[in-house]
């Protein structure tokens, strides 16, 4: 059965934005509609979204580009977080995900739902392992009854799309703890859930009740963004069994949500070698039926302590020239603390660089005009001759010490990834 059928929120959300849609990607409706059916594009938008302004993310659309914000239990500063929105806004972000692990996580994505109109995401997980973790208990003793409570709660609230690690099984959670990995499980959902897995001998509850998530998701037109639990967090765990079957499974379940009517996208690797990276996007999408693919970068180098977002440009524009639809941005901050508003605006630029770059590698024309609009000025130049820039060692600059380019203040930097 159609999808858009059976979706009555996606179907009302086509109908009010179908115009704006088909003329901000230079589709045909048409194409919009098929691509939708076929699983290979998703709608971002929650009807409960106030003024939210729905966006494709997928083939044949443009790339889009994710910025991650939110509080954490040390930098716990709403307002900061909320500037932070508006700069992603201002610097072109095509979506927010709000990360937020500290202060009234409830009201604090109230507030940046009524403040922004571009789709935002969450990861409900967080927000049920925080509760734990501040009554001093395990996250691994969470009640999966409290999970699922809180995917509904905030598909109420109106997020509109939420990161879900229903992909990662125990098996799987087992290979990538106690196996061969540099890095073991570097993501924060994918070793909470791992954790609790291993501790209480069961299978994934959000694997087991994949079609309970289905029924609130297709209530809201919540997208599912799949998560990538098993990640690799270091080049050399790139490729490794426990990614891989992950990926497997992450196919089968967009599979089964298209046939559900529910729209899914799936998120992909971390640390992944250049050589490797076109492999890696062309195996995933080959084995996910062509569904949206959402990156973080993908890093090519592991060493890159104050430049994370130039690895993952790198990576990113690679992956755009052979598949993936979603770039989450990477700042400065990564690997070392919390961005502040600068890096989020660098974070984006980055990615938007990346999405450019790989899309003019692949001749899109909205991305590449058949001419420059700019043009050499005729010769000859009038005016004094270039003068040559004072030099500045690098070692004398911030930038060549990241430890102390993060000393700020307080309201500086926020967000927990």
């Amino acid at each position: 059965m159609s999808i858009i059928t059976q979706n009555a929120a996606l179907q009302g959300l086509l109908a009010a934005h179908m115009p704006a849609l088909a003329e901000y990607e230079g589709l045909t409706p048409e194409a919009i509609t098929s691509a939708i059916e076929a699983g290979t594009m998703v709608l971002l938008g929650n009807p409960n979204h106030a003024n939210v302004k729905p966006i494709l993310v997928g083939q044949p659309s443009r790339v889009k580009v994710n910025a991650n914000i939110g509080t954490s239990p040390f930098q716990n500063h709403p307002g900061c977080e909320m500037r932070k929105l508006e700069v992603a806004q201002e610097a072109g972000a095509d979506t927010v995900m709000d990360l937020s692990i500290a202060g009234d996580l409830v009201a604090i994505r109230k507030d940046m739902l009524s403040r922004t109109p571009l789709p935002l995401g969450t990861v409900p997980l967080y927000s049920v392992a925080q509760r734990y973790i501040d009554k001093d208990r395990d996250p691994a003793d969470i009640d999966p009854e409290e999970l699922f409570a809180e995917v509904e709660m905030q598909a109420e609230q109106g997020v509109d799309f939420m990161t879900l690690h229903c992909g990662l099984t125990r098996r799987g959670a087992e290979w990538a703890a106690r196996g061969e990995r540099a890095l073991g499980i570097v993501s924060r959902g994918g070793s909470i859930l791992a954790r609790w897995m291993l501790k209480n001998d069961k299978e994934n509850p959000l694997l087991t009740g994949y079609d309970r998530l289905l029924e609130l998701a297709r209530k809201y037109n919540v997208t599912l963004s799949l998560g990538d639990g098993l990640r690799p967090g270091a080049g050399c765990d790139a490729g490794d069994a426990a990614q891989w079957e992950e990926v497997m499974t992450l196919g089968a379940l967009a599979k089964r949500g298209l046939e559900y009517g529910v729209q899914c996208m799936i998120e992909g690797p971390g640390h992944v070698p250049m050589n490797e990276v076109e492999a890696q996007i062309i195996s995933i999408k080959k084995m996910t039926h062509g569904a949206p693919l959402y990156v973080l970068g993908p890093l090519t180098i592991d060493s890159s302590p104050g430049y994370d977002h130039i690895a993952g440009a790198i990576g990113g524009a690679m992956a755009v020239r052979v598949g993936v639809d979603f770039l989450c941005y990477l700042t400065p901050a990564e690997h070392l603390t919390l961005p502040d508003m600068d890096d989020v605006r660098q974070g984006i630029m980055a990615s938007r660089v990346a999405a450019q770059a790989g899309e003019v590698a692949l001749a899109r024309p909205m991305r590449s005009p058949a001419k420059p609009r700019w043009r050499r000025p005729a010769w000859p130049l009038t005016g004094p001759p270039c003068a040559k820039p004072p030099s500045t060692p690098l070692s004398s600059t911030s930038a060549a010490n990241p430890t102390n380019m993060r000393k700020r203040a307080p309201c500086a930097a926020t967000s927990a990834q």
